[in-house]
């Protein structure tokens, strides 16, 4: 199966057979998701593969009560390293620089006032896993699997839940498994919408 074939049957699905997933499979979408690209190189993401029972429950629990999570054989958390503070980076560092460029020396101001450290680094990293969580989708959907990104989540009950240390956080849950369902084709706005070539030109005015 071709990238652009598992990126055209990729669907979110919410109820899973109870089919294991073969563990050759599973090394597959983490080795897809250990290859994603990462600021300076950093590869500041963990992944949890959580395949018992009581942990899913759990999980979906601290999910918003989406039991529905549960039920996929197979829940990723995929997590971040947070033991890094914005505010204790020197003014020449490259990743604070990139900082105000994108969000202006205000905003990066606030944050540093912000007296929550860890849930500042926690905001900061919230990008994280969403590149690795897309890589897992798709070898799963090559696979004939399904996906769905969970990020309805109590974060403090699912780092209790799964033991990690002060150093990480589960940013989201990606159940996968094979679907008990047929999704339904969402209709999509068509291109002309969404994009635009160079420069943006308002018809509207």
């Amino acid at each position: 199966m071709t990238v652009q074939e598992a990126i055209w049957i990729r669907r979110s699905c919410r109820k899973y057979k109870d089919t294991p997933i073969d563990e050759a499979i599973i090394q597959e979408m983490m080795e897809a998701a250990r290859r994603v690209p990462t600021p300076g190189n950093s590869q500041a993401h963990v992944f949890g593969v959580v395949r018992d029972p009581q942990l899913r429950a759990r999980l979906a629990e601290a999910a918003g009560g989406q039991m529905w999570v549960a039920t996929a054989p197979v829940v990723f958390a995929l997590c971040g390293r947070i033991d890094w503070d914005l505010k204790d980076l020197p003014e020449d560092d490259y990743g604070l620089i990139v900082n105000y460029r994108r969000f202006g020396r205000p905003m990066v101001n606030y944050l540093n006032d912000y007296p929550d450290r860890r849930m500042c680094s926690t905001l900061l990293a919230n990008g994280g896993g969403t590149m690795q969580g897309v890589h897992i989708s798709l070898i799963a959907a090559a696979h004939g699997m399904q996906a769905c990104f969970i990020g309805d989540l109590d974060l403090a009950k699912a780092n209790e839940i799964l033991g990690l240390p002060d150093y990480l956080t589960c940013l989201f849950l990606l159940p996968v498994g094979y679907p008990d369902e047929a999704p339904s084709e969402k209709a999509l706005k068509p291109l002309e919408e969404i994009a635009f070539y160079d420069r943006w030109q308002d018809e509207n005015g």
